[in-house]
């Protein structure tokens, strides 16, 4: 099967998409798949502008976009896999597969922003998405990396019928539990005898990094031992790196970027995951603690219900500040090994890439053979 892969981003450069796309395209062709991925850094076919998209959003990904449907106008591949498209022109494809992995819909439906410029920003970004998605193909279907990704998707106007959920992965054999905590905390300057929630992603209006450091100073004059360490850069950084002086909070660690390397040791020497974003997809760093066998403390949003279906943690309503440190204060005390087991056993039993990539490569090979019968015809 000859399949082509078209993303706004490729691993090393991106975050979700981009590991998603990477991983199982790698499974792909161990299975014997012949796989052209093409984005604004290749690595097989490139197009588009990485640095434009970083800095003018959907100006650069229009345009890359839009240089896909030049590019790509006669193809013969056999099924097209296609990450968030932005088609405002003509989608080129008859036989492809959209993975939805946020949608902008979303973002602006739970007011994702820092500032009302870039929730009116939004707005218009999802009327444009959903003008985008509604003009797919009859034959087009869609994946969604969650259940409420997938009910967005219904909410835009897609049927049902051409819906399907396919969760994000894990990497099992990179991110695994380790029993020497100590000898990795020391190569991060973490104390070993601290109790440590870590934190992994971007430091973004959608994180809402200030709310978990509101939390944590409840927690911190309540626990001796205790220390949150946050991994990850992102526009917020600076103003939360201030925040945590102000509120005169002592035992935080921010670690910055954390390359790729690096992150299943620093997973493996915590020993809770914390999460307090207002919107997201499924984040890779969920699955990643989770496959690691951290015990979890996310927010109550949609997306992040695994935790619930795992039994491997606590949904907590952030937004009010007392009674969410009182929850997870309660949570902490009362230990939860089953909790680090369930978290560890979901993974391998739901996510490792090998099971996501096996369900991608059937709607392939559905797809694969609808477009040969098709042109038979």
């Amino acid at each position: 099967m000859k399949l082509l892969v078209c993303a706004s981003e490729y691993y090393p450069h991106g975050s979700g998409i981009a590991n998603v796309v990477y991983n199982v395209v790698k499974v792909l062709k161990q299975n014997g798949v012949d796989c052209t991925v093409c984005s604004p850094n290749g690595p097989d076919i490139q197009l588009g502008s990485h640095s434009l998209i970083q800095k003018m959003g959907i100006i650069g990904l229009l345009y890359f976009w839009y240089q896909v449907s030049r590019f790509f106008k006669k193809n013969n591949y056999d099924a097209v896999w296609l990450h968030n498209p932005f088609f405002t022109i003509s989608n080129p494809f008859h036989h492809s597969l959209v993975t939805i992995h946020t949608t902008y819909y979303g973002e602006s439906l739970f007011q994702v922003g820092s500032s009302a410029y870039l929730r009116i920003y939004k707005k218009l970004v999802a009327l444009i998405e959903r003008n985008c998605l509604l003009r797919m193909k009859s034959s087009t279907i869609f994946s969604g990396v969650g259940q409420p990704v997938c009910s967005e998707l219904s909410e835009i106007g897609i049927d049902k019928d051409r819906i399907i959920y396919i969760p994000n992965g894990v990497d099992i054999k990179k991110f695994h539990p380790s029993e020497n905590k100590n000898i990795i905390r020391k190569k991060f300057g973490i104390p070993e005898e601290d109790v440590i929630l870590l934190s992994v992603g971007r430091l973004t209006p959608q994180k809402q990094p200030h709310m978990m450091l509101e939390v944590f100073s409840v927690l911190e004059k309540q626990l001796d031992k205790i220390m949150l360490c946050i991994a990850g850069k992102g526009e917020l950084l600076d103003s939360t790196q201030r925040l945590a002086k102000k509120m005169g909070i002592q035992k935080i660690k921010f670690l910055g970027h954390v390359d790729n390397q690096e992150l299943p040791d620093l997973y493996a020497c915590s020993d809770y995951f914390i999460m307090t974003s207002k919107y997201e997809g499924t984040p890779l760093t969920l699955l990643e603690a989770m496959s690691t066998g951290l015990p979890c403390i996310v927010s109550d949003i949609p997306n992040l219900e695994m935790v619930q279906d795992a039994d491997c943690g606590i949904v907590v309503r952030f937004s009010e500040i007392q009674k969410a440190a009182d929850e997870i204060l309660n949570y902490l005390k009362s230990g939860h090994s089953d909790h680090a087991k369930n978290a560890r056993m979901y993974t391998l039993t739901n996510l490792d890439w090998e099971i996501i990539s096996e369900q991608y490569l059937k709607v392939f090979s559905d797809i694969s053979k609808l477009y040969k019968n098709q042109i038979q015809h």
